[in-house]
């Protein structure tokens, strides 16, 4: 779970899936990678500069002395939400709404990296549900507003 949990260990399989995606289908690989980036960068920075600021949730392994820590990426202090779970939902459905096959790979990956943040004792469940869901509001909202132009 410490491996999965780690956002280094994702970064050179997804570039090599985008760049394969791209390769097959550049218009369509590329507004794949624009709409999970978007998403992504868009829940995350708000996820930093807004909500973790206001909302000033301990992470359970901070707060509970039976919930041990597992893994370096729990060196914060803040938990809701998770932008772990915000930047994998929003690539995976960034590529999921381009590529409907890719839903069937890449939202159970999501899923499991948001459970491996539970399990690492990083986020309690309702800041990776939330984080899944924050991730995907920014993805369908940009995808929205590039529908209609």
């Amino acid at each position: 779970m410490i491996v999965i949990s780690n956002p280094y260990q994702w970064l050179l399989p997804t570039l090599v899936f985008a760049m394969l995606v791209i390769y097959f289908d550049w218009q369509s690989g590329l507004m794949a990678l624009f709409l999970g980036a978007t998403g992504a960068g868009i829940a995350d920075s708000i996820n930093t500069r807004f909500i973790k600021i206001h909302t000033d949730r301990i992470r359970p392994g901070k707060q509970y002395e039976e919930i041990r820590s597992l893994g370096t990426m729990n060196n914060g202090r803040k938990s809701f939400p998770s932008n772990h779970a915000s930047n994998t939902m929003a690539f995976a459905l960034g590529f999921g709404l381009i590529f409907p096959w890719a839903i069937w790979v890449m939202i159970p990956l999501s899923f499991l990296v948001g459970y491996s943040r539970v399990y690492c004792g990083a986020h309690f469940p309702l800041d990776v549900l939330v984080g899944w869901l924050h991730g995907a509001i920014w993805v369908l909202l940009t995808y929205t507003l590039i529908s209609i132009f």
